[in-house]
């Protein structure tokens, strides 16, 4: 971060933290009793929370702003935005960041474990998708019933994969393979697969007509949006069909053991298998992966806890790796929040957010298989 930008920081949080200290403090000066006794007890309280607020905030900003990781808040943004605009989640570049780049900025910056830095990736992940999700339920453009009958499929295989992550991330050659193929093959899709765009209109052409739908005999769904736009689409197969369970157990299991792989392959079964607008069935699969990312996320952050002498509690606070997280979530909040507004404005076409998102998966999968061959040589 510049210097023009430290003090831009600076000088909004000096002029706003006097003004929280109070809001949080009036509540309760408010609930004591108005006597002289309450009043002369109150009044130093204020005064008191204010010049708190007033000399200690240059040191709580001085630390926040030099932090070890301050450096990703602006990276947290950038990589939220990306993986927005390219509908892909964003642990596939967290992932990479924490442990490819971390080792060689320094002995002090690597986590300590890479079972924690696929943790943190998840729970990064999930904040900036629960940041978009809240914009998509506040438009009624969620169908939680049929996101429901998803995540029966996603969330027990995701429990699988996270559970199996701590003995992946044990094997470090394992663990670089993986994501090579993963990265490779995460390009190759943003290269090949049509865009949910497309699909959609591959899927009104040809399964979603009136006739085709008459013939599926499976009932139709409703869904009024907030602005009163009405849309309609078919329920789900009665117990899900074979290929599709199949699919959404598949991404699940990497969506556990990776952070990535859900979104990618519900979206494709909302559009063609459902006849779901696109609205609808973006806000769905994204309540689809925020529910898996952060059910996985959960249990590999307990699984590490585990390990911890101490109680749970105590074990989750420790290994969490909060000068780290206190950078990336709001990151990816900001990013979650940007990401809409360039789509809107229409900054960068669909082809080049692609095309650049495919360049950068492919050079991480590159380095991940050349760092897993090099250690597979070197044993």
């Amino acid at each position: 971060m510049d210097s023009l930008s430290r003090f831009f920081l600076k000088i909004c949080l000096l002029n706003f933290l006097p003004y929280i200290g109070r809001a949080f403090t009036s509540p309760v000066i408010a609930a004591i009793p108005r006597s002289s006794f309450a009043t002369n007890l109150a009044n130093p309280l204020i005064e008191s929370s204010c010049s708190i607020a007033t000399f200690t905030t240059p040191n709580i900003i001085d630390d926040y702003i030099h932090g070890q990781y301050a450096f990703m808040l602006p990276t947290a943004t950038v990589v939220a935005t990306s993986c927005q605009l390219a509908g892909i989640g964003g642990a596939a570049l967290f992932s990479p960041i924490f442990l490819l780049i971390f080792p060689y900025l320094g002995p002090q910056y690597p986590l300590k474990s890479a079972a924690a830095a696929l943790a943190s990736a998840l729970l990064t992940e999930c904040f900036g998708f629960a940041s978009g999700l809240s914009g998509y339920a506040r438009r009624g453009l969620v169908d939680w019933e049929v996101a429901g009958r998803f995540l029966v499929a996603s969330v027990p295989t995701a429990l699988l994969g996270a559970l199996s992550a701590k003995y992946v991330a044990s094997n470090p050659i394992l663990l670089q393979s993986l994501y090579a193929t993963f990265m490779l093959g995460l390009s190759c899709y943003l290269l090949l697969a049509p865009r949910p765009e497309e699909v959609a209109k591959a899927a009104a052409d040809e399964e979603c007509e009136v006739d085709m739908i008459e013939k599926k005999g499976r009932a139709v769904r409703y869904k009024v949006a907030a602005d009163g736009t009405e849309f309609s689409y078919l329920s789900p197969p009665s117990g899900g069909s074979k290929s599709g369970i199949m699919a959404t157990s598949a991404g699940g299991s990497l969506t556990g053991l990776l952070g990535v792989g859900i979104g990618e392959v519900v979206l494709p079964q909302l559009v063609r298998g459902c006849c779901m607008p696109l609205p609808v069935a973006a806000g769905t699969s994204v309540a689809i992966v925020v529910t898996t990312a952060l059910t996985a996320a959960v249990v590999q952050f307990l699984t590490l806890a585990a390990s911890v002498e101490g109680s749970l509690v105590e074990g989750l606070v420790a290994v969490v790796p909060w000068n780290l997280v206190q950078y990336t979530v709001p990151g990816v909040l900001l990013g979650g929040q940007l990401a809409p507004f360039l789509a809107s404005r229409g900054t960068f076409s669909d082809e080049e957010i692609e095309r650049f998102a495919a360049i950068l998966f492919a050079v991480v999968g590159i380095s991940f298989a050349i760092k897993a061959s090099t250690a597979l040589v070197s044993s």
